[in-house]
């Protein structure tokens, strides 16, 4: 329970002594007075030495205004003490960990809530934080694990997450020129989230640089009917994958298909566009993309392919006009506004 949680349960007299200068505390934090609740919780403190919560407050108010040194400082005092209780003894222990989570001492901060899961392998404050921790220190097996112990807890499914988790395992061993151990990890999160956007995504990029084709393919192409919004982050590559394996005929019939499953999808029109565009049929792409600006006039991308379009036809009247809508559409958006002179 926090020090804020036991001065709840004063008795209905209210709070005497430190525990008004406590309960004055509080109100000066609600005020944003860092500095009044400073001098008051140290009042409290220095009167009795023993008011083990208000210390925990002092420290957490020099916490909040930034001076770790000095809320360490107090977490490790009060550890050193042989007579404050089990519960306080693990509260300052927690508090001491996120002192060195803000500080930036992640390493610290990782011991610290580990030693707090040794006393009690329950504390969900701790197997929280040690999930982000250890995603900071990219050690991701870890953060899976502290997940998987956290979600068991709160009676959760954590595949979701865990998946993320395994996509984020396989960008680092990319990173560090893994394939494999980056493929093995992304079907490990398609294991446990079959309609993990990012692990489509990871995988297909994976099989690309393994000169998986087909695999490559099959992947991103699993994105559009999971997220039509993520979709246009695979368009372009599989455009490029088939140019590169001398299939690009199979795009168009590809992006049409989607526009036909649903006509409001402003990505896959776009796409279908420059795909057009690109295969030398400007006509047709033309006229996808003022389909596209009736459904969505104030779409920027559709404006600037237009343009592009009609420029590279040599229609430049019809490309003009396109580009002054595109600077009223801009002007509407307040896009066009003067920066403010930072003098």
């Amino acid at each position: 329970m926090s020090w804020f949680g036991r001065w709840r349960k004063q008795p209905p007299g209210g709070p005497q002594g430190g525990d008004a200068a406590v309960r004055r505390a509080l109100l000066a934090v609600l005020d944003r007075d860092l500095p009044s609740a400073e001098k008051l919780l140290a009042g409290a403190a220095r009167q009795d030495s023993q008011d083990v919560d208000a210390w925990l407050a002092l420290a957490r108010v020099y916490r909040q205004r930034g001076e770790i040194g000095r809320a360490i400082h107090i977490h490790q005092n009060l550890l050193l003490r042989d007579e404050i209780g089990t519960e306080a003894r693990r509260e300052a222990l927690l508090e001491l960990a996120a002192d060195f989570r803000q500080g930036g001492f992640l390493r610290r901060a990782i011991a610290s809530y580990e030693e707090v899961l040794s006393q009690d392998r329950r504390s969900r404050p701790a197997l929280a934080a040690l999930s982000r921790l250890h995603c900071d220190v990219r050690n991701f097996e870890a953060a899976i694990d502290a997940e998987r112990r956290l979600a068991k807890l709160e009676g959760r499914d954590a595949a979701a997450i865990e998946a993320s988790l395994w996509v984020d395992v396989a960008s680092s061993a990319r990173a560090e020129g893994e394939p494999v151990d980056a493929r093995r990890a992304l079907r490990r999160a398609l294991r446990r989230d079959k309609d993990c956007v990012r692990a489509w995504i990871a995988l297909g990029d994976v099989e690309a640089e393994r000169g998986k084709t087909r695999a490559a393919l099959a992947a991103w192409r699993r994105v559009p009917a999971l997220d039509r919004r993520r979709a246009v982050e695979v368009y372009p590559r599989l455009a490029a994958c088939l140019a590169d394996a001398g299939r690009s005929a199979e795009h168009e019939p590809f992006l049409r298909s989607l526009v036909e499953s649903d006509p409001d999808d402003p990505g896959a029109r776009l796409a279908l566009a420059r795909t057009l565009a690109a295969d030398a049929q400007p006509d047709e792409a033309v006229a996808e993309i003022r389909r596209l600006l009736e459904r969505g006039p104030d779409n920027l991308e559709a404006y600037g392919t237009l343009g592009r379009v009609l420029l590279a036809e040599h229609r430049d009247p019809e490309a003009i006009k396109t580009f002054a809508e595109l600077l009223e559409v801009l002007e509407r958006g307040g896009l066009l506004r003067p920066r403010e002179s930072s003098r």
